[in-house]
């Protein structure tokens, strides 16, 4: 029994060894590469929204991204200044569009 008692406690300590090293050295260059960073503002919103929608919040991001990445490549083509000097609206909507 002390036998078995002194193996389990080799087993834990190996475990602890383990898992120490894994934190306290540099994360591998290919885990970084796929990983960001969200605010954590940002990340307790798409929480909220994923437990709405039963899903994760690695589902939510997905679905923006590639959203965003639809609305990107089939964006509008900039306007000349030719075209805004013939209709001052676009200007304006110009305007509107800007980010503050």
């Amino acid at each position: 029994m002390a036998n078995n008692y002194k193996r389990f406690i080799q087993n834990q300590y190996e475990k602890a060894m383990s898992t120490a090293s894994e934190l306290i050295s540099p994360r591998n260059e290919k885990q970084e590469e796929g990983m960001i960073e969200l605010n954590p503002q940002y990340y307790d919103e798409l929480q909220a929204i994923a437990d709405m929608r039963h899903t994760t919040v690695q589902a939510v991001v997905n679905g923006i991204i590639v959203q965003y990445l639809t609305d990107a490549t089939y964006g509008s083509t900039p306007i000349s200044v030719n075209q805004k000097e013939d209709n001052p609206l676009l200007y304006l909507d110009g305007l509107c569009k800007l980010e503050v």
